[in-house]
């Protein structure tokens, strides 16, 4: 192969990232044939079940030789976040393979979010199906939508389904992130989350006049108390040092994201409210949490609301003894490369399978790289893409076999 000579594997990713699979309209279908087309080129079997209409699971399966043993599966979502076009130096959906400081880059959205690692299982199972290597377990590549907006509809609904019930699931690679460090994060479990809005009503009149008992004076020291409790949790966190970014879902975040309130300026408005992002940590008491907070609320006659109210989050425990951490262990050690478990700061689809009693852990191999995650100019160099296609293939045969 040339200096210039683009990878067959490359060529096939950039395809995939071309897809606009980006809300508020992902396309779907889009997303749906590709990968349907890569699984038949490969021959490998594939399913797709549409609990929602227009937003499809895709499933593609390396079938093993004991489908009576527990399957492992490989979870990824397909939707990727909106983009701000203008700030990017190419376009966010052409996927340009660009030579930048001595390297080959692929500048796309999902680039280094799970459309890429999604892909990347992909060309696993493509270079396992072609060496002619017999797995001993079934292997289900799982194609999520709706990820990025809490996955209620993708795999938070498959989960329920006769058809991942027949999946016969043992153990799930789920959602991991590229590190600007030589040591992966194994992310085990993750915060719970527990928005809360909080709506004030009070007197109203006139801006030039001095009114008693207006709904944002009862607004405020519910903020004051919320923001306190975070100063608190911000303190645990900061005291963690070098550590604290591969250490911060072991804290509760708190953070005011939203005020609304007020029709004009010169009028004092009726109805206020606040809204705050929380992500609870998995080491904490929920039910204990959501109390506090109503507390807080119920001691200055303020209305609240928890936008959601889960109350399940199972974490994944590391088992030395267990075959499949074993087999996790093994890849990392044949590719002389470090790692940690780690609590995942924010939401994956990995909390759906945990749910269903199935050990679930999140990891993708890529070191030493930008965060660029969610950012403009999201970009994956070429080299890391085409190492985590060797990794995830000694991990799949490493997990099947074990």
């Amino acid at each position: 192969m040339t200096v210039d000579q683009e990878p067959a594997s490359v060529s096939r990713f950039r395809k995939y990232l071309q897809i606009k699979s980006v809300h508020p309209k992902p396309d779907y279908e889009s997303i749906k044939n590709y990968l349907i087309e890569q699984a038949d080129e490969i021959g490998l079997e594939h399913q797709v079940v549409e609990c929602v209409e227009g937003k499809p699971v895709i499933i593609i399966k390396l079938a093993g030789s004991d489908p009576t043993q527990k399957s492992i599966l490989l979870s990824s979502h397909t939707d990727v976040v909106p983009v701000f076009e203008d700030q990017w130096k190419y376009p966010p959906f052409a996927a340009e393979r660009a030579f930048e400081d001595g390297e080959y880059r692929i500048y796309a959205r999902g680039s280094q979010d799970m459309k890429a690692q999604g892909f990347s299982y992909m060309e696993a199972l493509r270079a396992i199906k072609n060496s002619g290597q017999k797995l001993t377990r079934n292997v289900f590549a799982i194609y999520a939508p709706d990820e990025e907006i809490g996955g209620a509809d993708g795999m938070g609904a498959f989960i329920e389904t006769k058809e991942f019930e027949a999946l016969n699931a043992g153990f799930d690679i789920d959602e991991g992130g590229i590190v600007m460090g030589d040591i992966t994060p194994v992310l085990t479990s993750e915060r719970l989350g527990s928005a809360v809005k909080f709506t004030a009503h009070g007197n109203t009149g006139h801006g030039s006049q001095f009114i008693e008992g207006t709904a944002i004076e009862k607004l405020l020291p519910v903020i004051n108390e919320v923001v306190a409790l975070r100063d608190i949790e911000y303190k645990k966190y900061s005291e963690m040092g070098a550590a604290k970014m591969g250490r911060q879902g072991e804290v509760t975040a708190l953070n005011l994201t939203m005020l609304e309130g007020g029709k004009q300026q010169n009028v004092v408005p009726a109805t206020y409210s606040a809204t705050f992002d929380i992500r609870v940590a998995p080491n904490r008491d929920i039910v204990e949490f959501r109390k506090m907070i109503s507390d807080i609320a119920e001691k200055y006659g303020v209305e609240h609301q928890f936008l959601s109210t889960d109350t399940i989050n199972p974490v994944t425990k590391w088992d030395n003894e267990s075959p499949f951490f074993a087999s996790i262990d093994r890849t990392f050690k044949k590719h002389d490369q470090k790692y940690f478990e780690c609590i995942v700061p924010g939401f994956t689809d990995a909390r759906y399978v945990r749910r269903k009693g199935i050990p679930a852990v999140g990891l993708h191999p890529g070191i030493n790289h930008p965060m660029l995650i969610h950012a403009h100019n999201e970009y994956v160099t070429e080299s890391e893409y085409l190492r985590s296609i060797g990794f995830y293939s000694d991990l799949i045969i490493e997990l099947a076999n074990c």
